[in-house]
């Protein structure tokens, strides 16, 4: 009986049938029990599997299962990865917010504390401290950006 070979993506679903798979292991898996072999199977194409035979073959193990009904694949785990991104993007909006917070009630005690003093002079000093808030938002967004960078 001849086979045809036909190469299967990683997370395409198997359809019923024989296969055999090549093996480039790097360890001795000579002790690996059916048992072993089908319950990694499972893991990764699913329940409706059953290992008929493997062994070596040319300096490669090849393993022969058969799948008794269809199967689905894994969810993709690049799903997780959105959720990398946005935590450093939450994180620089929750600091900048902060600084804005800081600097509004950091503002309003210095204009408190400025009431005794004429108002140029109050105003300079306000000013003064509104560049100062602007320096501390912006380094930041700064930080943000070069975290984001390092993705």
């Amino acid at each position: 009986m001849a086979y045809t070979r036909v190469p299967i993506g990683y997370n395409q679903p198997l359809a019923p049938g024989l296969y055999e798979a090549q093996l480039a292991v790097s360890g001795d898996i000579s002790r690996a029990t059916r048992t072993d072999l089908q319950r990694i199977l499972s893991q990764k194409f699913g329940q409706a599997l059953e290992v008929v035979d493997w062994g070596r073959a040319g300096g490669q193990y090849v393993l022969q299962f058969r799948v008794k009904s269809s199967t689905t694949s894994n969810p993709n785990p690049d799903i997780i990865q959105p959720a990398a991104f946005w935590i450093p993007v939450a994180i620089t909006v929750a600091a900048i917010a902060g600084a804005i917070y800081y600097a509004y009630r950091f503002t309003v005690e210095i204009k408190s504390a400025f009431q005794l003093v004429s108002q140029p002079a109050r105003d300079t000093a306000v000013g003064g401290v509104g560049v100062g808030v602007a320096g501390l938002g912006l380094g930041a967004v700064l930080v943000g950006v070069y975290l984001l960078s390092r993705r």
